[in-house]
């Protein structure tokens, strides 16, 4: 049976307690007939929808009880009302129900948000989870013509996950009981998956795909401010100071977030005891070597992207030392919409040059989980991956640009993620001071490295994913079966 059937059973059920209170206490008068022959009515559709899932049902004393109290509704009785309260209240306990659960997936490497909380529910009898494939886009006017590049890729079967493409899915036919999102921008998304209209057909959980750790300027709008944090029935939060911030500038005071941890650095976590199998035609670049994760931002002008060359002539000279370069998933789109063809001819000259060392990989896997798990530092530029690289507790150097300086909000800067814990640079000379340190085994952050981890990532456990779904049990039960 359907979570929301049950709720609606229940509902009916209160409703009648309600009635039989006044029915008791009148002995005649329009409003007690009508009562009365409403009452026959729900039991008839009560009784309908059990029959239906029956199957579902723990025994038939169930319906057995149901028709004691039908007979009572007709000849009435001083303790109708109790009995049929009696009756709502262990009705959840008496049948087999689940909560459907859609989860609306876009670009692979954000699978990882959402991943923990799918894998939880689909191996929790409770939930009956389904994923949906979306697109994402990218407009730009150029020239006074609008250009739009869409990706869509089924990334979740090569996973062993099933799931939906977006054109098989319709909320309203389904009506499932919540929905997940960790898209948080309409202007890259299809109008029907925007938060608002999800939120019209159900709850809506935003699970965030990123965790920042210095505060930008325009944090208050993007952390806190967009519709999804609105229309979001329940939104994710990281820690304590995550919900401080939040509840500082959100539209509603922050009433809607659950500190849980996010379900983000569940896979990150996980890596520290288990390793992610090396595919075959990595294990010749990678095996033996020192190896380097190189992260780069989607905007060629403000990456690290410039360092190129050097970088590369220094892992040419380095034949113990491994380039993993993992470039942001919208990087190719961008360069090709909003720079010219010769920037984008350059940086596809860039990935075949990788892609021809021996000691040199582009990684355009989806997840991120396999040069997280083989690499032994990461150099990055500002993002998400720098925060989920901490739970490895092995080094990191930040790129800094101009760009980065300019949006940082000095009064808060470190207000979630102590920054000390990685070391930065702001030229190409510092990526090789970093990368001669890391080769030389010397590792200059391990030790307040360690200590921020456990003092700003409290809830970094592996288990961010579960507790997110029994807090969302908990509280739908308390919305709808509880009375108020």
């Amino acid at each position: 049976m359907r979570y929301s059937m049950l709720v609606y059973i229940v509902k009916m059920c209160q409703t009648l307690t309600e009635a039989a209170k006044y029915i008791s206490a009148v002995s005649e008068g329009e409003l007690r007939a009508e009562l009365l022959e409403n009452g026959k009515q729900m039991f008839v559709q009560i009784q309908s929808v059990l029959e239906q899932h029956r199957r579902d049902l723990c025994s038939a004393e169930v319906l057995d009880k149901l028709c004691e109290l039908e007979a009572q509704w007709q000849s009435g009785g001083n303790d109708l009302a109790e009995r049929i309260d009696t009756f709502a209240n262990e009705l959840p306990a008496s049948v087999s129900y689940q909560a459907r659960a859609v989860f609306f997936a876009e670009l692979g490497e954000k699978w990882d948000a959402m991943e923990s909380v799918y894998e939880y529910m689909r191996d929790d009898p409770r939930f009956d989870p389904i994923i949906v494939r979306t697109p994402v886009g990218r407009v730009v006017e150029r020239d006074g013509k609008r250009e739009q590049e869409i990706l869509y890729k089924d990334f979740l079967t090569p996973m062993g996950v099933p799931s939906l493409s977006y054109d098989e899915y319709n909320i309203e036919d389904d009506c499932p009981e919540l929905a997940f999102i960790s898209q948080p921008y309409e202007s890259c998304t299809l109008e029907q998956f925007w938060p608002e209209n999800i939120a019209k057909h159900t709850r809506l959980v935003y699970l965030p795909y990123f965790l920042p750790f210095l505060v930008l300027k325009e944090h208050k709008e993007t952390l806190c401010q967009l519709p999804v944090y609105r229309h979001a029935w329940k939104v994710i939060g990281a820690s304590e100071r995550h919900y401080g911030f939040y509840k500082k500038y959100a539209v509603n005071g922050g009433g809607n977030m659950l500190i849980t941890g996010l379900p983000k650095l569940d896979p990150v976590v996980k890596l520290r005891n288990s390793k992610t199998p090396i595919p075959k035609q990595w294990r010749k670049v990678v095996e033996g070597r020192k190896v380097f994760l190189w992260n780069t931002w989607y905007d060629y002008s403000s990456s690290s992207i410039d360092y190129f060359d050097t970088i590369m002539e220094w892992f040419r000279s380095h034949d113990d030392c491994a380039l993993i370069w993992r470039r942001h998933p919208l990087t190719d789109t961008v360069t090709r919409l909003y720079y010219s063809p010769e920037v984008y001819a350059k940086l596809q000259s860039y990935i075949e040059a990788v892609g021809a060392m021996e000691n040199g990989i582009c990684d355009d896997e989806a997840p991120c989980d396999i040069s997280f798990s083989c690499s032994d530092a990461q150099i990055s530029d500002y993002s998400s991956l720098m925060c989920q690289y901490l739970p490895l507790n092995k080094p990191l150097l930040w790129t800094k640009n101009s760009a980065d300086t300019r949006k940082f909000d000095k009064q808060h800067s470190g207000f979630f993620i102590d920054w000390r814990w990685m070391e930065d640079t702001s030229d190409a000379a510092g990526v090789i001071r970093f990368l001669e340190r890391i080769r030389q085994g010397e590792d200059e952050k391990a030790v307040i490295r360690q200590s921020i981890l456990h003092r700003d990532l409290p809830m970094a456990d592996g288990h961010s994913g579960e507790r997110v779904c029994e807090e969302i049990w908990t509280l739908i039960h308390q919305e709808d079966l509880e009375k108020q």
